[in-house]
């Protein structure tokens, strides 16, 4: 036998903790056949019922707690939860069956060892209580039997687990190689081309290149599936010219808004308040003499535009020296002036002047507006009418004839791009409608009414020389010149020749990222040796390369020993766990896992 107490405390305080003392309120499975006693078996080990119940209840109370309501079993199942126990649970089953069949366990004194340490049973005086641990396992539906054989098996499982996930280590030598390839840096130079940077005028291609190249380009140049769209729409600007307007009710509403015609002088004015009236006036009698001005005081005091605006108002809205404010120029300073606040200076910054509308230069656009409010309301009238007419098998050139409709036609997809599918009750009607589907009246936002039938499906299709001309000429110039580009580039690289700006990189490593350059420039650089170049193509951009120098890592320095701590970590992980895998799918193989549906169907539904 082979005693361990290493971690089975750690792994069961989180299950006592969870299983005992949060109880099992409101989960039962008193309606469960007392026959049942398995779901299922994998090899010569049994998957119980009660275990399968607790690994639920479990899951269900952590789920809960984390979405901040109580959940049901069937949302449990929705989410793959009630998967994801069943499958954790058959893992620990095949380990356990594993175990077993290495004759691994630990003995009765372990067992004990381990229940008295538990901190979920002992009383107040810091000793194992026999009547906590009594209570809590009755709570949680075990029996000691049940839970001393439970803590031995995952003793074993823990002894496996612990067997295959230990001692996997990388070589040293590996480590430092691969630390040794990621602190590497290196220096070079990198001369950037532009269209400026060569003389090529591009000649418009022949039909011959466009359809070369529109056929080399298909995918970029299609016209996506789309649907042949009727549709009948009622906007109130086709009805807005009808309607007749009134001098006396332009008057009116022309006097109602009287405020949004005829607008005050507004000044937009800073203020610098002062702890005395003498210290005001000093800086007033210096302003006026030109030894300082508004914004070197608020420079003195450390005060910034915004710390100073005092705010726009009107003559009427201002509380303190309005008078005064209102008869100063653009730029002048008035004051000191006795606020709540003390003795202040007042800067005017803005000059906002009055507006002035009269009824005759404003009617025009009040008998607009009017005619459209009215408009939207016979538009709204109408709504019962069209409905009806539709009802009652009428169509969208019914809606023309007898409501005042007019009908238009779209070709509708995801590039489509017109006014009226701006409008997003139009445009989740296009996108969700199908053929032989029967129109509906529906509202615009701007208080319209439209319905629309779906005619035909278009299939997608290649756009036409003729559709894409400019595009393809634009496209050819570009690739032209970016060819131009890459040749003039190697050209310039071979010959060794510098001309013009050449940016300096020194010491940089693999994962660095230059800004406003192709990604795979710094890969580029570290495919070269010392003294060689190469050419990245970019977008309308060339990049010669020239490698200068190779720095070699420093394993020695705090940066290189804390990676090589983590690469080591981080593949001991990587390799633990692909061995844990290994042996647990070799097992799944060799073990047979036999689950009985009925069982846990009868389980599931006995949840309350």
């Amino acid at each position: 036998m082979t005693k361990s107490k290493t971690s089975v405390s750690k792994i069961f305080v989180w299950i006592l903790l969870g299983f005992l003392f949060v109880g099992l309120i409101g989960f039962g499975t008193g309606n469960l056949s007392g026959n049942v006693k398995t779901i299922g078996k994998i090899g010569d080990t049994d998957i119980t019922v009660n275990q399968y119940v607790r690994s639920l209840q479990s899951e269900l109370r952590n789920t809960s707690q984390q979405f901040g309501q109580q959940l049901t079993l069937q949302q449990l199942q929705a989410f793959g939860i009630q998967q994801r126990v069943l499958s954790r649970l058959v893992t620990d089953k095949l380990l356990e069956n594993e175990a077993t069949k290495l004759s691994l366990s630990v003995d009765d004194n372990s067992v004990r060892d381990t229940i008295i340490s538990l901190n979920a049973f002992k009383g107040p005086d810091g000793a194992f209580n026999q009547d906590a641990y009594n209570y809590a396992l009755e709570n949680a539906g075990y029996t000691s039997a049940e839970f001393e054989e439970e803590i031995r098996a995952e003793t074993a499982r823990n002894i496996l687990s612990q067997s295959i996930l230990s001692g996997n280590t990388i070589n040293n030598i590996q480590a430092e190689l691969l630390a040794a390839f990621l602190l590497e840096t290196r220096s070079f130079n990198i001369q950037v081309l532009t269209a400026d940077s060569v003389e090529f005028i591009a000649e418009i291609p022949t039909d011959e290149e466009l359809k070369e190249f529109l056929d080399k380009n298909t995918e970029q140049y299609v016209v996506p599936e789309s649907k042949m769209i009727s549709y009948a729409i009622l906007e109130p600007e086709m009805l807005s010219d009808g309607v007749p307007v009134d001098d006396g009710i332009l008057q009116n509403i022309y006097e109602e808004k009287k405020n949004e015609y005829n607008k005050p002088e507004k000044r937009t004015i800073d203020r610098l308040s002062f702890l005395s009236a003498d210290e005001a006036s000093s800086a007033i009698s210096k302003i006026k003499n030109n030894d300082t001005n508004f914004d070197e005081l608020s420079l003195e005091r450390g005060l910034t535009g915004e710390d100073v605006a005092y705010g726009t108002f009107s003559k009427e809205n201002l509380a303190d020296a309005s008078e005064e404010i209102f008869s100063a120029q653009l730029g002048e300073v008035v004051g000191p002036v006795e606020t709540d606040l003390g003795p202040v200076i007042f800067r005017v910054r803005e000059i906002i002047a009055a507006e002035s509308t009269s009824f005759n230069d404003a009617k025009n656009s009040l008998a607009k507006e009017y005619a459209l409010s009215a408009a939207k309301k016979l538009v709204d009238e109408k709504i019962e009418e069209s409905q009806n007419l539709l009802a009652a098998g009428g169509t969208l050139e019914d809606l023309v004839g007898e409501v005042g409709f007019k009908i238009e036609k779209i070709l509708f997809n995801e590039e489509t791009d017109m006014p009226v599918l701006k409008d997003q009750t139009f445009y989740k009607s296009a996108q969700n409608t199908d053929i032989g589907e029967f129109p509906e009246i529906k509202e615009l936002s701007n208080g319209g009414l439209f319905a629309l039938r779906v005619d035909n499906v278009v299939a997608a299709r290649t756009k036409t020389i003729k559709e894409v001309r400019s595009e393809l000429e634009t496209a050819i110039k570009k690739q032209k010149i970016q060819s131009k580009l890459d040749q003039t580039a190697k050209d310039r690289l071979k010959n060794n020749w510098y001309k013009g700006e050449i940016l300096r990189f020194n010491n940089k490593t693999r994962d660095t990222i230059l800004p406003d350059m192709p990604e795979n420039v710094i890969t580029e650089i570290f495919n070269l040796e010392i003294g060689k170049g190469s050419v990245v193509s970019g977008d309308q951009k060339s990049y010669i390369l020239r490698l200068k120098n190779v720095s070699e890592a420093d394993l020695s320095t705090d940066n290189a020993k804390l990676l090589l701590s983590q690469i080591k970590n981080q593949i001991n992980k990587s390799l633990s766990a692909d061995l844990f895998e290994s042996f647990a799918n070799m097992a799944r193989i060799n073990s047979k896992l036999d689950i009985n549906e009925q069982a846990l169907n009868a389980v599931h539904s006995s949840f309350q």
